[in-house]
């Protein structure tokens, strides 16, 4: 509220506020995150080659966190056309980390068609 009331005053001390604020929350859900990778490790640990999936579904996870903060925090700025830029790269990123699983699976259903 307190970066809502200035944004008009002061849009620069606005944007600090917002970020500063993304920043805090983002600290403060860590130890949560914390647990809920724990526990997905444990889960992938319980299949074999499981844990390279978890693995990298925490680093996509991750990616898509990172991304979507930039890009709100350049919305919020005012800066709409680098936030779309931020989504994009996000996307592509994304799909790049995804291929080894892709690839796993397009093996695994030609293994079953042959």
């Amino acid at each position: 509220m307190l970066a809502l009331t200035l944004k008009k005053q002061n849009p620069e001390i606005a944007l600090l506020i917002t970020i500063a604020s993304s920043v805090l929350l983002f600290l403060m859900i860590l130890p949560e995150l914390a647990i809920a990778m724990g526990a997905l490790s444990q889960l992938g640990e319980m299949f074999e080659g499981g844990a390279r999936y978890v693995s990298l579904v925490l680093r996509v996870i991750g990616v898509a966190y990172m991304a979507e903060l930039g890009a709100s925090v350049c919305t919020d700025a005012g800066e709409s056309a680098i936030a779309m830029k931020i989504d994009m790269a996000g996307r592509v990123i994304i799909l790049v980390m995804a291929l080894p699983i892709i690839i796993d699976i397009v093996g695994i259903v030609t293994g079953l068609l042959v």
